[in-house]
């Protein structure tokens, strides 16, 4: 065994492994015979393998939340502060609405009173097909900003918007300014998660904004009058909201968002 003698064992296992890494073949199920399980997606493999095939919308929407999830709780740990648990319903169509929505056109949204985000796979199969090289991009931001008033849920920030005695303007400039502070975290979460800046692509942008247009209907809801519904909030203009955006993308941080920072919208 002349290329034993020369190279050893050991270079000839590190050949070997570099074989059957080439023929994808992982060496821990050559060393083992135990099959590994595949790493998770991320958002950006997700995005790649949806366009060959490979994934589905629910693993984007798997990839988008745990990536999310994963970068506040990190955030909050290092503020030394409470992260609130926060759950995620796909869900087949808005009949299995939560959060007193069931039926409501209303697509992706956080529910602050059981801390649950429902994405309605429905509308966001209606979104792709309306804009099919923006939608799943355009999903990725509208999980990204229902984290974001998770965020707020967990700052005790919903119950200033429903305070007594808060006039109606001054309720619609507060609203405004928590829309734009939702936009600033998402950016934070989507500079995290490796995405481009989203609203930098005008036709991205509109796919966004047509999957936020579908809570015409949130306000004959009972539950409004015990805490506000974030996708019932009055909206920021759209540059006021791309401004905070970009802000929370370049300095992806939680102390970047903080409500006092925003100002009044032009």
């Amino acid at each position: 065994m002349p290329h034993v003698r020369r190279f050893g064992f050991s270079g000839v296992f590190a050949v070997g492994v570099v074989v059957v890494m080439v023929f994808g073949i992982n060496p821990i199920t050559v060393l083992t015979g135990q099959v590994a399980e595949p790493l998770p997606h991320t958002p950006l493999t997700a995005l790649a393998d949806l366009e060959t095939g490979k994934a589905t919308p629910e693993d984007l929407v798997d990839a988008v939340s745990r990536e999310t999830n994963g970068f506040w709780e990190r955030g909050f740990r290092s503020a030394a502060a409470f992260y609130p648990p926060v759950s995620l319903s796909m869900v087949e169509s808005s009949r299995e609405l939560g959060c007193g929505l069931s039926g409501s056109s209303i697509g992706t949204f956080y529910c602050p009173q059981n801390s649950t985000i429902y994405v309605d796979m429905a509308a966001y199969a209606d979104l792709v097909a309306a804009y099919p090289a923006q939608g799943h991009l355009a999903q990725t931001y509208l999980i990204g900003l229902a984290y974001g008033h998770h965020v707020q849920n967990a700052q005790d920030l919903f119950e200033t918007v429903s305070a007594p005695g808060l006039s109606a303007e001054a309720r619609v400039v507060l609203e405004q300014r928590m829309s734009a502070q939702a936009a600033c975290y998402t950016g934070a979460s989507t500079k995290w998660a490796g995405l481009d800046m989203l609203l930098d692509d005008a036709a991205t942008a509109n796919a966004i904004a047509s999957g936020l247009a579908g809570g015409g209907d949130v306000t004959r809801v009972p539950s409004r009058a015990e805490m506000a519904l974030p996708r019932d909030f009055a909206p920021a203009p759209a540059a006021f909201n791309k401004a905070w955006f970009d802000a929370g993308y370049a300095i992806p941080a939680i102390g970047t968002c903080r409500l006092e920072k925003i100002g009044l919208p032009d």
